[in-house]
Parts: structure tokens; sequence; C-alpha cells
């Protein structure tokens, strides 16, 4: 095989075991932290923005984003509502759509309370006890329910009460209940608790999206699909805030890692060209477990990092995944040696190269110490700059990559690994038989998908 392709594979391996061992820090910040709950909660807050309502949605028993019991008909106070907002986010990374409206209607329902029907309850009580007051108390319940009533059924028992005195008052409230209500109410009578509670809110701003927003429904059923579509753009845009999050977070990590392990690029390519030891054994590993994760990906689908996973499991994923890389016996990791000219005379008559060239001495970079210090710290720089962006591609990305270059073939031949040493003579062959498992990148879907597709990362 070409040198050329041998250094491709090899760094596209080593770039794909990184980015493992990010996507497993990532998971492990995570679960520390509870990010995606607090995503979640954050998404939820910014759908619902009228503080008691945003309160009550997150204490809601169906939806219990915090531990706090809040009842739907209790009133909160300002502080008591702000307690509830900011207090810590429980485990939950999903929640059902047909769920948050469930929760939003009931919550809306309960708070509407009957004052837009108090005159004509006050004037059906003021009938006399007949078979007209039982029907009408029986309308305006189902009205205040999400029954099928309507108000131009109350409007047609209204005008066949005999006596005008009692029909002019119940007319002339139910004018008022429907004024108050909108045209919208005596589209559907299932509604009509809806559209009180979208009324008693406090919040004139999301009070006129929510009427926007339902404003052409013409049923209780059309009002909960849209509602639906409501909350799943919503939590489309806090998925997207995760995201960019969540790669914000994979640069950090990938930097850090890379400058612990000084797994800078340009060094690695440069080991890889010079080396044909390392080389032939870095790209026979990475033959063989491109293979191997083909051949999974073909029976039982890619290996995957689980998110949701103890920290523990994953704590020990990583460990493995940090002693695979370290396995294949790559130029990384610090030294420091301090360089007197005594060992530059030493190599210079030994024909090697200048030891105030290793950059992986970090002697070479503290200023004053080489003359190309400076040079030295930021070809350095460059490298894990370049190495922090690799590795925030993700596994997905590489693991395809390497699988197009090699071929992605189990039948390939690997070639002998060879463990390199400082050595003149090369030390015994070792078959690396280890798999890596491809991982995909850890973004949660809020309200869809937990984990989003390989492409999506």
């Amino acid at each position: 095989m070409s040198p050329i392709i041998e250094v491709a594979i090899g760094m596209i391996f080593v770039f794909s075991l990184l980015s493992i061992l990010v996507t497993q820090i990532n998971s492990l910040i995570m679960n520390l932290l509870n990010l995606r709950a607090a995503q979640l909660k954050e998404g939820l807050t910014d759908l619902v923005v009228d503080k008691e309502l945003q309160a009550k949605v997150l204490a809601h028993p169906l939806i219990r984003m915090v531990e706090a019991s809040v009842r739907p008909s209790d009133s909160l106070t300002p502080d008591q509502a702000n307690d509830i907002i900011t207090s810590k986010p429980r485990n939950v990374t999903y929640i059902e759509p047909s769920t948050f409206v469930e929760a939003l209607v009931s919550l809306l329902a309960t708070g509407g309370g009957n004052a837009f029907f108090d005159l004509i309850e006050q004037g059906i009580e003021a009938l006399p006890d007949d078979d007209q007051k039982y029907k009408l108390r029986e309308l305006l319940r189902d009205v205040q329910g999400f029954g099928n009533t309507d108000t131009r059924e109350i409007r047609q028992a209204i005008l066949a009460i005999p006596d005008e005195n009692h029909k002019q008052i119940l007319v002339y409230a139910l004018d008022e209940a429907e004024k108050d209500l909108g045209r919208a109410a005596s589209s559907s009578g299932d509604m009509i608790p809806l559209l009180q509670g979208i009324r008693q809110i406090k919040d004139r701003a999301f009070q006129d999206a929510l009427k926007t927003i339902l404003i052409t429904a013409k049923s209780l059923n059309e009002t909960r699909s849209k509602l639906e579509s409501w909350f799943n753009d919503g939590m489309s845009r806090a998925t997207e805030l995760y995201k960019r999050k969540l790669q914000i977070i994979s640069l950090v990590v990938g930097f850090i890692l890379a400058l612990i392990l000084n797994a800078d690029s340009i060094q690695l390519l440069r080991a890889f060209w010079e080396d044909p030891i390392l080389r032939e054994s870095v790209a026979a590993t990475a033959r063989a477990t491109a293979a191997q994760t083909q051949a999974e990906a073909g029976a039982a689908g890619q290996g995957q990092v689980n998110p949701n996973a103890p920290t523990g499991e994953i704590s020990d994923d990583l460990e493995r995944t940090l002693q695979q890389l370290l396995d294949l016996q790559l130029p990384i990791g610090w030294e420091f040696t301090p360089i007197t000219p005594e060992m530059i005379a030493a190599a210079e008559s030994a024909g090697l190269s200048n030891p105030q060239g290793n950059l992986r001495n970090a002697w070479n970079l503290i200023p004053g110490n080489s003359p190309d210090w400076a040079g030295n710290l930021l070809r350095k720089l460059v490298g894990i700059v370049v190495t922090m962006i690799a590795v925030a591609q993700g596994a997905p990305f590489w693991f395809d990559l390497l699988r197009r270059i090699t071929g992605g073939n189990s039948s390939s031949q690997a070639a002998p690994v060879v463990n390199v040493t400082t050595a003149p003579q090369p030390a015994p062959i070792v078959n690396v038989t280890t798999t890596i498992p491809e991982p995909q990148a850890v973004v949660t879907r809020f309200g869809a998908d937990i984990l989003m597709p390989d492409d999506e990362v």
C-alpha cells in the first residue's frame, strides 16, 4: 500500500479514537451536570413564558420536570412561581408531545374559571324551578366542561323562555360572555373551557401567541393537534440550541484532551511519514477495526455510546478506549528534559536531529530555553488546534471515511502490528484484535427522538 495512503489511514484512525474519547467525556459531563434535562427545562420555559403557567407546567404530574408539587387550581405568587422555575430539574430528558398538550390543556381549563358565565348562572338561578331551568343548567355545565354544547344551543334555549324579563337578562349575559370569549367560542362548545383559560393568562404576549395558534381551530382535537405542532417546533429549536452547545463543549473537550495527551496532528503526521514501522502497524490495526465495525454494522448495527448509560459504565468505556489509543505506541504524551550543550553536540556528532526541535519536550516550549521557542510554541499550538477541530467532527464521520479508504472489507488482511520503541531493532510482533466501538454523537432531541442520526452530528 502507498505510504501516503497508510499515513492517511493512520491519521484518520487516531482521529476516530480521539473522537470516541471526546464523545465519552461529553457523556460523562452531561450525566454529571444533567445537561439534557436542563436544556429540556429551558426549552419548556422558552415555550411557555407566562410565569405562573410556566411553574405549573414544570410541576405538573404528567411532566414532573421539578420536584415541586402544585395543584392546577392553586394560585401562585410571583415568588412561589420563581422558586419552582429556578429549582433543579429532575432527570427527565424526553416529553411526549401529547403529554405536554394534555398537561397544558388541563391547566388552562382549570385556570379558566367560570367568570364569563357568572351572569348567565345567576340568571338561570333566578328562573322558576321547571324543565327549562334544569335544561339550561345542564347546557351551561356542558359548556363549562369539555362538552359538545356551544353558546348557540344555550341561546336557543334562552329564546324559548316565555318570561320576557328573564329572557332579556339571559340574552344580555350570553352576549357579554360571547364577547369576552370571542367569535371562536361559538364555533365549538368543547373549546370554551380552553378559551376561558387563555383569557385568564396574565402574560399578554403569550396569550396572544396561543390565540394566534388556535384562531383557526374548529374543534378540541384540532386544537390539540395545533398545540402539538407548536410544541414540536419549540423543541426543535431547543434541540438545535443543544447541538450548538454540544459542539462548543466538544471543541473545548477536544482541545483539552489534545493538550493533555499532546496529540499534535503535525507531530503525528511527521511521525507516520518518517517511521514506516509505526505507519504500517497503525494502518493494519485501522484496517482490521474498519472490517470489524463493518461486519457489526451489517449484522446488529454499529456500536454506539449510550448517553443514558450509567456514569460508571461510561467511565469504564472511556478507560478502555484510552488504553487502546496508548497501545498504538504513538508519539504522544509529554516529556520534560532540560537540553544541555553537550546533548546538542552529541546529537550532531551522531547525525541526529537537534533535540531543541523536539516538540514532545515541554522544555523546548519555554521562552529562552530554545532559540526557536516561539516557533516551537506556534507549531505546537497549530497542531493541537488541528486535532481539536478534527475530533469535533465526531467518530461516525471518521469511521465512515476510514471504511471508504480501506474498502470496509472484512477479508482485508491485517499487516503485523509492531510495538515501536527507541531501540534500533523493532520489538516482537503483536496481532491486534481489539474492537473499537463506533459511537454516535450524543444529541438529544426533546419531544421527539432522543438520539440524532449520525448524519446530523
